[in-house]
């Protein structure tokens, strides 16, 4: 109810659809970007279908490429709480920013489950999660990636019954993401329960993960069925499908934290925990181009630590370093102008003025009237 009031807060306080900021400075810190909504007339499911989206902070003034969060049950799970507090995870350098999708339930009940049930009261649900995984896969992910730079490295999340949803399209559709998290998954589904073991022996998904939360006060079922799931995938999984097990202490059924916890296991690792220095360079650089083989998702030393570090070593004349850090930077920013200017300036004082004029007119490329490229080059030619 709390994560639904958040949610009721942040859409009044926007408009239906969002349009973004005119970019900033890039000396100015970047301000949350609003949420934009949107509507898809879904023919898998036979119906108008609405998601919100919530953009990285430099969206705007970056020309990268992000990593894509799937997640279900929109209307309260797609709330200030949970994604600010990936915002900050990333801020902190322990995970990769995220384009946020949360996709709004019309009809929960009937999109959990592949097979209808009847409950002990007589009701029904169930019956469509085969359609609505058609709808992600077929309709919702080509939007996304037309419309954003997504990378297409994706995580798919769900809480208590669309927990169940992530995990069973773990297996049904595997090339949908390639981490999914279930916050306290209800996984006592008969089609499920009589297929689990086989579905994870002949599991031909490739590198997924799946990483399951729950509360330390969770419902004893809960507990119980996710940690049998566990336990069958450290067992009978195959290479290249891993598990992840979650207990957050004090915590109920689908903990308030259980999406950050979950990418939290995932990631481990993802941070680098020393200052970047000219000493500690190389060994950074190791554990950052490693990154994209070890996780799936590549990750990149923030651009202002490596122009720091390289004008810092320019003004020790230690030209040769900081050329090799430069170099590095513009290798991982290929679109950044300011990048191509600051390896400019670094060959200029080698003494290299060809490499240096080849630097400051790539830069004008990349942005034309780029006034100090353009300064840079009229100097070089009336030398």
């Amino acid at each position: 109810m709390i994560a639904k009031k958040c949610m009721h807060f942040i859409l009044a306080a926007m408009a239906a659809v969002f349009l973004l900021p005119p970019a900033a400075s890039a000396a100015e810190p970047a301000l949350p970007l609003a949420v934009r909504s949107e509507k898809i007339v879904s023919a898998k499911v036979g119906e108008t279908r609405e998601f919100h989206v919530s953009l990285p902070d430099h969206y705007v003034t970056s020309s990268e490429k992000y990593p894509v969060l799937l997640m279900l049950d929109g209307e309260f799970n797609f709330n200030s709480g949970v994604i600010g507090g990936l915002r900050h995870a990333a801020q902190l350098g322990e995970m990769p920013e995220f384009i946020i999708v949360g996709i709004v339930n019309t009809d929960r009940a009937r999109d959990c489950f592949p097979e209808e049930l009847t409950y002990r009261d007589g009701s029904k649900a169930g019956g469509r999660a085969d359609r609505f995984l058609d709808f992600i896969v077929d309709e919702l992910i080509p939007h996304i990636d037309k419309n954003y730079r997504s990378e297409q490295f994706r995580v798919f999340y769900g809480t208590s019954n669309t927990g169940f949803t992530a995990v069973y399209a773990l297996f049904r559709n595997p090339g949908l993401a390639d981490y999914y998290v279930a916050a306290s998954a209800t996984l006592r589904v008969p089609y499920f329960l009589a297929k689990r073991d086989q579905l994870i022996r002949d599991f031909k998904g490739g590198e997924r993960k799946l990483s399951l939360v729950m509360g330390e006060n969770d419902f004893p079922t809960i507990l119980s069925q996710n940690g049998e799931l566990k336990e069958a995938c450290d067992v009978i999984a195959p290479t290249g499908l891993a598990c992840r097990f979650t207990v957050v202490e004090d915590a109920g059924h689908v903990p308030d934290n259980a999406l950050l916890q979950g990418l939290r296991r995932l990631f481990a690792g993802w941070k680098i925990t020393q200052p970047l220095t000219e000493h500690s360079f190389a060994e950074i650089r190791v554990q950052v181009d490693n990154r994209l083989q070890k996780y799936g998702v590549s990750g990149k030393l923030p651009e202002n630590e490596l122009e720091n570090l390289g004008e810092s070593l320019l003004r020790e004349k230690k030209n040769a370093r900081a050329i090799e850090i430069l170099h590095y930077r513009v290798e991982s920013y290929p679109r950044s102008a300011n990048a191509q200017v600051s390896l400019g300036d670094a060959y200029r004082q080698s003494g290299n003025q060809g490499q240096a004029r080849e630097c400051f007119k790539k830069a004008l490329a990349l942005a034309p009237g780029h006034t100090a490229a353009a300064d840079r080059l009229k100097e070089l030619d009336e030398k």
